[in-house]
């Protein structure tokens, strides 16, 4: 230790004990700050991340930015969406390209540090979880469905194409989120493009599979994979069929007799069930309950049973009128924001019970917003006469 560096650690020494601080509790290796002679806190920002990001980070994921130039930008990494905002501060924030901390000091004797500031900044981005905003994928996909393979080329199915490129550039949301969506959406890959089916053409492409099911007198649970693809493949394309398979079913592999193994689609009653129920009420505005389920039963596949519980988040019952109907109401087209939600739940139908409301209300909860904080957030409560809990809107509906 020179007699420089001696006498600016005794000074240092002297501070600390004007401002009355113990020298045995300090940790020791002072560092003395000062401002570098280029400060521009204009060629960098201030990120504040929690442990989780931190991990994903040092783990080698990129943090990316998106929103288009109208969108409130919104940080994504893999898996997770934040939302970003400026958050200034009080206090004047301080850039050292190094600095030690209680966990990095250098061993031996104690000695004095300079280090130099860099950067001065008044403000850092913010992060808050955030659902991701999926709405505009919908939107996206719905612009060109897929109709078969002869339709390509017809007028009306003209749109644009996304690959997952376009669409990590268009949705506000992480690449490991928007997969999850498409799987959810029923889209598959086609040409290198993400697409949905056409609701006709992929009501169609089932009832291909269904009758080969009944013509075989298959078992539901045991539909073969490759025999189904080989038998239907001259009206309608493999990866198609397939892909039906998978949205409606799921698949395990099956012993053979001869000591081979195939793969068999055991497909789900309540999902073909939704879809027929959406093939009644998709071109009827509303329908006489009683008929509605009666004709519904009727038109399944046999030895499947219908049941009310199949239509939530697809079709809203009305009781309180004569006789009761029910019409077509999906969630997929309702608005992603809390509050825009609910104002159209309650311009739709003015009281619900607990169970019709959460149907369309669940996919806005998160680990820190429940359905109930969103209910006690939105709306009155009140009994009927049978004793049934309703909810009302708190705010007047235009």
């Amino acid at each position: 230790m020179d007699i420089e560096d001696e006498r600016m650690l005794d000074e240092v020494h002297s501070i600390a004990t004007h401002a009355k601080l113990e020298l045995s509790n300090l940790a020791g290796h002072p560092q003395c700050i000062y401002f570098g002679e280029e400060l521009n806190p204009s060629s960098f920002r201030l990120l504040e991340v929690d442990n989780t990001i931190l991990n994903d980070v040092i783990e080698g994921q990129r943090l990316v930015i998106r929103g288009d130039k109208t969108d409130h930008a919104v940080l994504c990494t893999d898996t997770k969406t934040y939302d970003l905002k400026v958050a200034d501060t009080s206090n004047t924030l301080l850039v050292l390209q190094d600095c030690f901390t209680k966990d990095n000091l250098p061993s031996g004797e104690d000695r004095l540090h300079t280090k130099r500031v860099t950067g001065v900044l008044h403000s850092y981005l913010e992060l808050r979880p955030l659902r991701p905003r999926l709405k505009k994928l919908h939107t996206l996909l719905q612009e060109n469905p897929f109709a078969g393979s002869l339709y390509e080329d017809a007028p009306e199915h003209s749109g644009k194409r996304y690959t997952m490129d376009m669409l990590l550039d268009a949705v506000q949301a992480s690449e490991g989120e928007i997969r999850d969506e498409l799987t959810a959406m029923k889209a598959c890959l086609i040409d290198g493009h993400w697409r949905v089916l056409d609701f006709d053409y992929e009501s169609q492409v089932l009832t291909h599979i269904l009758s080969l099911v009944q013509e075989n007198s298959w078992s539901y649970d045991e539909v073969p994979l490759e025999e189904t693809l080989s038998t239907l493949e001259n009206l309608e394309p493999r990866p198609i069929l397939e892909h039906c398979l998978k949205c409606y079913g799921d698949p395990t592999r099956r012993k053979n007799d001869d000591g081979t193994d195939d793969i068999v689609y055991s497909l789900d009653p309540d999902k073909i069930c939704r879809l027929f129920a959406e093939m009644l009420l998709r071109p009827a505005d509303k329908f006489n309950l009683t008929e509605f389920l009666e004709v519904w039963q009727q038109s399944v596949p046999e030895g499947m049973i219908t049941t009310e519980q199949q239509l939530k988040g697809l079709a809203l019952i009305d009781r309180s009128c004569s006789p009761p109907v029910t019409w077509h109401f999906p969630l997929s087209e309702l608005p992603e924001t809390e509050r825009e939600r609910f104002d159209v739940l309650f311009k739709t139908k003015e009281k619900w019970t607990l169970d019709e409301i959460t149907a369309y209300i669940e996919d806005l909860a998160s680990e820190k917003l429940s359905v109930g904080v969103l209910l006690q957030r939105n709306c009155r409560t009140s009994v009927n006469a049978a004793g049934i809990r309703l909810y009302n809107s708190k705010r007047p509906i235009k």
